[in-house]
């Protein structure tokens, strides 16, 4: 589950927004709190519960944009209306907002269920509601209201990773950030973070002693090798990738350098519990030779998509969204598949796509210059890039990670020095 806090704003455009919503059919309000007699009255407008939010904002000139506008999804549906309501009315009380004024809609035009909330940072007191390392407090206080213990969690999936088979440290650290954690190293300690906190930590002697007694399954090896043999021709790269993890516990990493072509890849095994260069499973050659056919296919297909117009509200979702992609997993396109949207070049531009809404919007007029930079950064290293809409294309595959470069860059001085993530360096 992902919370996002969206734009500040002077004007509560996010009531508009929401409630745009609902009377489009794509929303449902699902909880009106602590508007005082304004919640007595019948067929209120956006704009009276706009005015009473603004006539508690006003009790602090100094916060120029006092609106509180946040999103809180779900994977799927695998939460309903209610389970949200119910979720995000904690949220709000852990995160101080429990006796503001707000709203909650919730949203039912993406594959992923998701709720809306719309609030005023500033109390009836005048007083403005802590918002000091909000981001992090956000979503410890969502693992907490869903009874995620962080740091046990953590420990468990570290033990659960040494209990795998691998080659090198870099193949045991790729197993943790698989499962959306970040790594560093110092001092001969893995440090293991997970929602912008250390978690635990590692000490790197384990994992050499682990090393020393690693044997592969000749066995399975021969069955990896006979799963690509007989999936890879079904499916493109994207797809072979998704259809390994979800049916077989497998994660295929693809590694590139600079946005180029893969050099290399990476099998974990989760299901049969080790790690594998790709290479000793099936040269990387071979395994696009087999999907090359299906790749070609796929890229003939006439769009289906369309176009949008989106409203400013929803160019923030979207926005947020890109920028909790990069910054809340080991790479965006791991991002991005929790929120159900895709990146795709046609005809030398990029969109954002949200597949359930069949709409594309190009992510130069979503994002601005330095944001745009960051995220096509983020793609370089993560080769994130799929031509499903278009039939124009410069073919890179899509489940790629990031550069590969030495043991000493990784670990040492050189990547404190560019200030590269962990799971940029590799």
């Amino acid at each position: 589950m992902i919370v996002k806090i969206l734009s500040s704003s002077a004007s509560f455009d996010g009531v508009d927004y929401n409630t745009d919503k609902i009377d489009n059919g794509k929303g449902e309000l699902m909880a009106v709190k602590n508007f005082g007699a304004l919640q007595g009255l019948m067929n209120l407008r956006p704009e009276d519960y706009k005015n009473y939010l603004k006539m508690v904002s006003a009790t602090n000139k100094a916060v120029k944009k006092p609106q509180f506008h946040v999103a809180i999804s779900a994977e799927g549906r695998s939460y309903d209306k209610h389970q949200l309501t119910e979720i995000a009315m904690k949220w709000l009380e852990s995160m101080g907002y429990g006796d503001q004024p707000y709203l909650i809609v919730f949203h039912k035009d993406t594959a992923n269920n998701h709720i809306h909330t719309v609030t005023t940072r500033i109390s009836k007191q005048g007083k403005k509601i802590d918002h000091n390392y909000e981001k992090n407090r956000a979503v410890q206080n969502l693992n907490k209201i869903l009874g995620i213990d962080e740091k046990h969690n953590a420990q468990q999936d570290a033990a659960k990773a040494l209990s795998y088979s691998f080659t090198t440290k870099a193949q045991f650290m790729m197993i943790l950030e698989s499962q959306g954690y970040k790594l560093t190293e110092k001092d001969g300690h893995l440090n293991v973070i997970k929602f912008g906190k250390v978690q635990g930590g590692i000490n790197v002697t384990v994992i050499e002693e682990k090393l020393k007694k690693s044997i592969h399954d000749q066995s399975r090896m021969k069955q990896l090798t006979a799963l690509l043999y007989k999936y890879a021709p079904r499916h493109d790269t994207a797809g072979l990738a998704e259809y390994f993890k979800k049916e077989h516990g497998i994660v295929l990493l693809f590694h590139a350098k600079d946005g180029k072509k893969p050099y290399g890849y990476t099998i974990i095994d989760h299901a049969g519990k080790a790690v594998y260069k790709g290479g000793e499973i099936m040269p990387l050659a071979k395994l696009f030779e087999l999907n090359a056919g299906t790749e070609a296919k796929n890229h003939k297909m006439e769009t289906p998509y369309r176009e949008p117009i989106f409203e400013p509200f929803r160019r923030d979702y979207y926005r947020a969204m890109l920028k909790a992609a990069m910054e809340n997993y080991p790479d965006i396109r791991q991002g991005l598949q929790q929120t159900g949207l895709y990146i795709f070049l046609r005809d030398d531009r990029y969109y954002l796509v949200d597949k359930a809404d069949k709409a594309f919007i190009p992510l130069d007029s979503l994002l601005d210059t330095t944001e745009y930079g960051q995220v096509m950064q983020a793609f370089a290293s993560s080769g994130e890039v799929s031509h499903e809409i278009g039939r124009q294309h410069v073919y890179v595959p899509a489940p790629v990670i990031a550069p590969s470069i030495d043991d000493e860059a990784i670990n040492g001085r050189n990547r404190r020095r560019k200030k590269h993530p962990r799971t940029n360096s590799r």
